[in-house]
């Protein structure tokens, strides 16, 4: 199979193991680049759930000893050939190799070098911490959660590797913008994506301080609404008629007709019973859950989804449609399905569904290459650097969390992002979610698209944008005259971004929904509670990955029109995000056996690789053996077998404090960190607010907010630190005073 997609003609050089940095990796050559993976001896240093039949995908496979000096030589002329670098060691570890950036770059001046650390290098206190999940994870409050009812906090596992999937994605876009500021100036940087600093973008909501409201001041949802969306709400706590679930995150529109529809009035517009739920329990029971979210997509355009498993989503025939699983012929386990690519691009497509080769495969073609490719010539003159998207103009129309996400990563970038709310939103608490995080770095205005001044405006913004972002129902860009085709009538090369519950194809694209849907018909929240009754994820990790995979889309359609002058339609949506991100799990083969951890019982990946609760708190521990652990003379007396050694360490565990057992197994071969919680500890750090991940800033109309940020990760065009959002809408009077000077109404 011939590469296609944005980046072919690139070359990556893979030095990754593990999941950040082969995912990475794996994501670039999904989009056309030629990616030469680098393996030690003796092949993959991991292969937990069979990942690497994902994460090498599409990669070509060589094996070097870099301890060695004539691999050591090969791997050097590697990266004088190569446009990418991608490594995840810890720092300092390829600079002691000299395949450092500096060394790499004075050989390769255009080398754009990505590590994905598990600290960065400016982390002082943490940055020789081996990187593994379980401690990014403790560290950064990724195990932490909030109830709020009782506003109590608590502690609980989650065996998704989010700090390394989040790491990943940003390292992709990061890698992009740095692209398109080579492209023109001609140099090169450094890019650095830790897996720690990416913790602070899983959720950035959870982390305002103090928590906002952005109902204007002395407005309250109407009653009928509040009861409406309760009774929806309580509909998801309750097993249908073949014993599964639902998930419901409807809109209040939706909410209400459905709620009208099945309930006595009394109940939306006075009160709900204090025994409603017995009467919504027997409800429940004359469907089936399919039954329900066609009964409630179909007739009422509620948010309802059925609750799968992730085996049953890889077989679902609107995923395989869709594109949003697809299947590989792997050479190890035959046919599988795996995740599709992070974003369509519609026009340039991709290259997801090429085989993994095996270790060392194509070592002869790789050294004939080498010999026949010259190194990367020395640019001439350069043009100053700026940011990337400088000069690029988004007209921003989503609410509530992804889509905003995006528009917040596209304005941090360097463009100029104009975010338009319908006035009529501020009455919707869903619509406005995020604001104080997700509209940083934007004009924040109210205008009516089906006035004839808002018709007249947004035409005349269409003709000048370079992107068209938005995350409209499917029905609405016809209503409101703004299809694919409709726009570039008015701006040929507008670039089309959208996001979505669920991925364009398969027949799903016109459902409505949120956070909750995207992770109940993928089989997210099954794996965090059960396959019977599922949970929803303590955190809104599908919202902000699919802004940060929605920014990857745009920016690789920016990079396109760079090079082609041609725009296209690119979208992210919450399955397709929820897809990717339940790597290493999601990979489906004949005699696959769904083993990972889950549920509420997990507590972690292995009995010396897991949670443990002390009298005061808990903490993660690593290690690589019992040895390591029975050496501390406290411990000697503890049991050998692992799994025995565990369950005795939990029994122990309990008798000290957190901090007391991170200060004892302070040892060789053994890791720990205190698990702490996410909302509270990471974001009042001192390495947090000095990296800028942490701020606390002035928000106009709003006041003094704690909000979180992405770190500046590029050397040479770091990411802008932008302005703080103001209350929504707080833009609207000077810049339609501005349009008015300016003729457009």
């Amino acid at each position: 199979m011939e590469k296609q997609g944005v980046l072919k003609g690139l070359r990556v050089i893979d030095f990754g193991q593990y999941i950040a940095g082969p995912l990475a990796a794996m994501i670039l050559g999904d989009y056309g680049a030629d990616v030469i993976h680098i393996d030690p001896p003796g092949g993959p240093r991991w292969d937990g759930y069979k990942a690497n039949a994902v994460l090498a995908r599409g990669k070509r496979n060589i094996i070097l000893d870099l301890k060695d000096p004539a691999d050591l030589a090969i791997a050097k002329r590697l990266i004088s050939t190569s446009d990418i670098v991608v490594e995840n060691f810890r720092p300092g570890v390829m600079d002691r190799l000299g395949l450092g950036y500096e060394a790499c770059a004075a050989e390769n001046p255009t080398l754009i070098y990505c590590s994905l650390p598990g600290f960065s290098k400016d982390d002082l206190q943490r940055r020789e911490l081996p990187g593994w999940e379980g401690i990014i994870g403790a560290e950064a409050g990724l195990y932490s959660g909030m109830d709020f009812a009782s506003r109590s906090r608590y502690i609980r596992f989650d065996a998704l590797p989010l700090a390394s999937n989040f790491a990943a994605v940003i390292a992709c876009h990061s890698i992009i913008a740095a692209l398109i500021v080579r492209k023109k100036c001609g140099r090169g940087q450094y890019i650095e994506s830790a897996l720690y600093d990416a913790a602070f973008e899983v959720d950035s909501t959870r982390t305002v301080t103090p928590p906002q409201s952005m109902l204007p001041p002395g407005t309250q949802r109407r009653p009928e609404n509040t009861n409406s969306y309760a009774l929806v709400r309580l509909m998801a706590q309750y097993p249908c008629k073949d014993g599964r679930y639902i998930q419901t995150t409807p809109p209040p529109r939706g909410a209400l007709s459905i709620a009208r529809s099945l309930f006595p009035a009394e109940w939306i517009d006075d009160s709900v019973p204090p025994d409603a739920g017995e009467t919504v329990r027997k409800l429940m029971l004359g469907r089936t859950m399919q039954e329900w979210e066609d009964y409630a997509q179909n007739e009422h355009g509620a948010g309802f989804a059925v609750s799968k498993t992730s085996a049953e989503w890889l077989r679902d025939k609107a995923a395989v449609d869709s594109r949003s699983v697809i299947t590989v012929d792997d050479p190890v386990l035959g046919t599988t399905l795996q995740p599709g690519v992070p974003s369509i691009m519609l026009k340039s497509g991709d290259s997801a569904g090429i085989p993994r080769h095996l270790p060392d495969q194509d070592r002869a073609d790789i050294l004939a290459e080498l010999d026949a490719l010259p190194a990367k010539a020395v640019p001439g003159s350069c043009q100053p650097a700026e940011p990337a998207l400088k000069g690029i103009k988004v007209l921003d129309l989503c609410q509530v969390v992804a889509g905003p996400t995006c528009g917040r990563l596209l304005a941090e970038y360097g463009a100029e992002v104009l975010k338009i709310n319908n006035p009529n939103l501020t009455f919707n608490h869903t619509a406005l979610a995020g604001h104080e995080t997700q509209n940083n770095g934007k004009t924040c205005i109210f205008l009516d698209l089906k006035s004839p001044d808002g018709k007249k405006l947004l035409d005349s913004f269409i003709r000048e944008a370079d992107v068209f972002h938005c995350n409209f129902a499917q029905a609405a860009y016809e209503h409101l005259g703004v299809t694919d085709e409709q726009l570039r009538e008015k701006n040929p090369n507008i670039i089309l971004s959208q996001i979505n519950i669920h991925s364009l194809g398969g027949g799903r694209e016109w459902m409505r929904g949120h956070e909750d849907l995207g992770e109940a018909v993928s089989g997210m929240s099954c794996r965090y509670g059960n396959s019977v009754k599922p949970e929803t994820l303590p955190l809104l990790v599908l919202d902000h990955m699919t802004g940060q995979m929605g920014c990857l889309g745009v920016l690789l359609a920016v990079y396109g029109r760079l090079c082609s002058g041609i725009g296209q339609r690119v979208q992210a949506c919450l399955s397709r995000s929820s897809t990717l991100t339940q790597l290493p799990f999601m990979l489906d083969y004949d005699g696959k056996v769904w083993d990972e951890p889950a549920g509420p019982e997990a507590k972690g990946y292995g009995p010396l690789d897991r949670i443990f609760k002390a009298k005061d708190g808990w903490f993660y521990l690593v290690a690589k053996d019992t040895s390591a652990i029975r050496s501390i003379p406290l411990l000697a007396g503890l049991p050998e077998d692992p799994a025995e050694l565990s369950s005795a360490l939990d029994a122990r565990a309990a008798e000290g404090s957190a901090d007391a057992w991170v200060s004892l197994l302070d040892v060789p071969g053994v890791t720990v960190r205190r698990c702490r919680y996410y909302q509270a500890e990471p974001p009042e750090e001192d390495y947090a607010k000095a990296k800028g991940l942490t701020k606390r800033e002035f928000h106009p109309g709003v006041g003094m907010l704690r909000t979180t940020h992405g770190a500046g990760r590029l050397s040479l065009t770091p990411t802008i630190s932008v302005f703080p959002s103001p209350a929504p809408g707080a833009d609207t009077d000077w810049f339609l005073e501005k349009c008015r000077k300016e003729g457009r109404i």
